[in-house]
Order: structure tokens, then sequence, then C-alpha cells
């Protein structure tokens, strides 16, 4: 199934279950709303990530970036560190393409296979460019991959709520909708709903002729896009169900080693507010409880994160504020088969949580903490199953202030004290105001091993 942009399309615009009138739209309204609205929403959602794209500060986190991935500490950098830019251009989307495609491809008469059924065809999955000896392309519709489209029976329901356009997302002979959602000309909202997808897997299944997927899945997911103004819009994601998923081959255990398990307590994960018409934003995370079970020829790998919130704000050439970030009540941890190999704590005796306050101005970047910064971590190498580098990180301590110049390679302490524990420890060091700490890639002579050499002195 090629075509990833159509099939995100498709899931953005065809869901939802909710009171709706009893006629349903005609194909010509259809398209108004798709581009009336979803083009809306799409265009302020592109525009509001462009202008708050530059509110992320990374100079005075390089330092904490760099010795979280050192040694048996990459797990704790996966945890701990920000993810790529989520407005980098080359992530992004084309609204009109979107748009486009929908309104010539999907929501057409030709497709409406009852009033307010649309049957989404195949060519639009299954359409495949052969060349010949002269390099000349012919597309045309790859026969098999359309046998299983159909079998798979993907259609939309359509239906309108007022000023609302509310779709589902079909599958399978019974129509089981897995996928709602409602669309305004303001917003754009779309649930998953795992019950309902377990009973849409088992009916393509047996319509392909095969068992049933050994699976169990549970919960509910939504997501909600709501335009505010001009380049402003916001974004929530809700666990409403708790999520529970466990798939495995046909005939193993849904609770043993061999299973891939998932669950997730009922949450609010994320209320993220963009404001690029004043280059300003809002972000608030807080995910329950965690637990990920991955299963592995090697040994199977467990997750426990009791949990991971923060809330931020910035605005325009302003400090970035973020308050209460934690790792929950107690230790997270990854085992495998059952041991601990790594352990991460995050402020164990001062209440497990933390506010930081990023400034820049100058070229510099400053970093403070409240009331520090007491960051933990302890690796097993045998239960992991590998070799230590030239040194584990053990624990990351900030009681101050830091501050990094994009003039200098150095990391300044502003105020309090700066260290990082080592094991062993005479990789580590201590800094205390007024001192600055340089990290050099450095290159073991016996072993070949790189690693980062920590120097502390007078600043330069």
């Amino acid at each position: 199934m090629r075509n990833a942009k159509l099939l995100l399309s498709l899931s953005l615009v065809s869901l939802g279950l909710v009171a709706c009138t009893d006629d349903p739209p005609h194909p010509q309204d259809v398209r108004k709303h798709i581009t009336d609205d979803l083009g809306h929403v799409l265009r302020e959602t592109a525009a509001a990530a462009e202008g708050t794209e530059s509110l992320i500060p990374t100079g005075s986190m390089t330092m904490l970036e760099r010795a979280l991935g050192q040694g048996g500490a990459s797990a704790a950098s996966s945890l701990l560190t920000a993810p790529e830019d989520p407005a980098d251009p080359d992530q992004g989307f084309d609204a009109d393409a979107i748009v486009e495609q929908l309104n010539t491809k999907v929501f057409i008469a030709a497709n409406e296979v009852e009033p307010g059924i649309y049957k989404v065809p195949a060519d639009l999955a299954c359409e495949q460019t052969t060349y010949d000896d002269l390099g000349t392309p012919t597309t045309a519709i790859d026969p098999d991959c359309a046998a299983s489209w159909d079998k798979v029976g993907l259609r939309i329901r359509v239906e309108e709520d007022g000023s609302t356009l509310v779709m589902g997302i079909q599958l399978g002979a019974s129509h089981d909708e897995p996928l709602e959602i409602s669309l305004s000309h303001t917003t754009l909202s779309v649930s998953v709903d795992l019950d309902e997808a377990e009973d849409a897997a088992a009916a393509i299944a047996t319509a392909f002729g095969e068992q049933a997927p050994n699976a169990d899945l549970s919960g509910k997911v939504t997501g909600t896009l709501t335009v505010l103004g001009a380049a402003h819009v916001g974004v929530d994601l809700t666990i409403d169900r708790a999520l529970q998923i466990a798939v495995a081959e046909q005939g193993a255990s849904l609770t043993g080693p061999d299973a891939f398990r998932l669950a997730s307590a009922a949450s609010h994960v994320l209320d993220l507010d963009l404001d690029g018409t004043a280059g300003a934003g809002a972000i608030a995370v807080d995910l329950g409880a965690t637990t990920l079970h991955l299963p592995d020829e090697d040994g199977a790998m467990d997750l426990d994160l009791p949990g991971a919130s923060f809330a931020a704000h910035a605005g325009a050439g302003g400090a970035l504020q973020i308050d209460n970030i934690s790792l929950g009540d107690r230790t997270t941890t990854l085992s495998k088969n059952g041991a601990v190999g790594v352990a991460i704590d995050l402020n164990p005796t001062a209440g497990r949580s933390l506010d930081a306050t990023i400034t820049s101005a100058g070229g510099a970047e400053t970093i403070e903490v409240s009331p520090k910064l007491d960051l933990r971590i302890s690796t097993n190498h045998a239960v992991l199953g590998d070799e230590m580098g030239m040194y584990d990180v053990t624990g990351v301590l900030l009681d101050g202030k830091l501050r990094a110049s994009d003039a200098s390679d150095q990391i300044e302490v502003v105020s309090g004290t700066f260290s990082i524990a080592t094991n062993p420890a005479s990789f580590g060091f201590t800094a205390n105001a007024g001192q600055c700490v340089l990290g050099e890639e450095t290159t073991d002579p016996q072993t070949f091993e790189s690693y980062t050499q920590w120097t502390v002195g007078t600043c330069q």
C-alpha cells in the first residue's frame, strides 16, 4: 500500500460517530467542507508551527545531552532530551495537495455506493509505475493489490451535524468503525477506538481466509486541533480509556515473553498552544504510568515508566519557563529478561520534580533550575548483554545556573555547582561558580574507543 500522505489524509478526514441529521450531505457539500474547513485548519496549523519554530533553545542543553549520551546512559538520553523539531519543514505536509486528493479521488459521485457512503478506490493505493527499456513509464493498477484492497472493504461514512461534518472509516464486511472524526471550520477531532479496531482486524483476516490476529486491544485515544486565530492553534491529545495492547504470533500467550505489550493509563497527555502571530507557545505534557514489553531473540525488554510530565511556556525574545519536570513518583527502569538493566531517578530526594528557566540573550543561553537537577542513573551491563565503554555516567547534578555561548564550546557555571559522576569515578568532575567546563571528544590509544573528556578550569 503506497502513498502514505493519502492514507494520512484518510485517517484525518474519515471518522466520527455523533448525533447527526438524517440526510447525508451530497458529494459537492462534502467537498465544500474539505476545501473550506479542512483546508483552513491545516493551513493555520502549518502557519502556527512555522511562526513558533524558533522558540526552543538548544545551546544550554548541549552539555546535558552529551553527558546523557555517554556510556550506558543512552536510555536516559532518549527519555530526557528533546525530540526532533516537529516544525522541521522536511517533516511538513502540503494542505492543498491533501484537499485536492480527497476532493478529486475520494468524495466524488462515482465512489458513493450508498447515500453518504463512499468506497475508497483501489487506484489510490495500488497504482504501479513500470518503465520499459527506453525508460518510458506506464502506470496501471496492480491486480493483486486491488484484490486485497477490495477485501479490506475501506469505506467512508459521512454525515452532518449542523455546520460540522462527521465521518467514520469503515473496515471489513461488518463495516466496523475504529476511527472517528468531526470537522468544522475551526476544529479537527480524531478518535481511535481500539476495541473497534480489534473487531475490524478480525473481520479483515476472515475475508482473507486467515485466522484472526492473536491480539487483545482496548482503550481509546482522541486528538483535537483547534484554530484559535490567525496562525494560532491548540492541540489536545487525551487517552480517554486506558490503553491495553497485546499482540503475539498465533499460539503464543499474550501474557508470555513472546508477546508485544503496551499499557498506558488514562491521561490528558498533551495540551499545546502555538501562536505563530505572537511568536509564543505553551505546552503541558502529562503521560500516565506506562509499561512496554518488547520480545526479542536475545531477551525480552521491559520499560516501566511511572509517568512523564512538565509544563512550559515561551514568548518571542523571552525566557522559556519549564515547570514540574517529572518522571513520576518512583524509579524508571529498563529490564531485560526480568532483571533491571537501567534504573533512572530524577530528584529522588527533592520531590521527584524540578523547574527550569532558559533565557537567551546576546548569543548566549542560561539555564537555571529549582530546587536542583539531580539525575541518577544505574546501568548493569551484564544484564543488558553489552560492554561498558570507557565510563558510564551515573549522575548529573546542577544546583544553580549554567551559561553557554555561541562563541565558545565552554559551559560556564554562573552560580552554584555542576557535576557529573561516572563509573570509574576518575572521568567525572565538579565545577563551582566562576569555573567553566569543556568537553572534548577523545580517543583511547589502547582501545581506539571515543569518549568525552571533561576539563574544569578558568573561563576563557
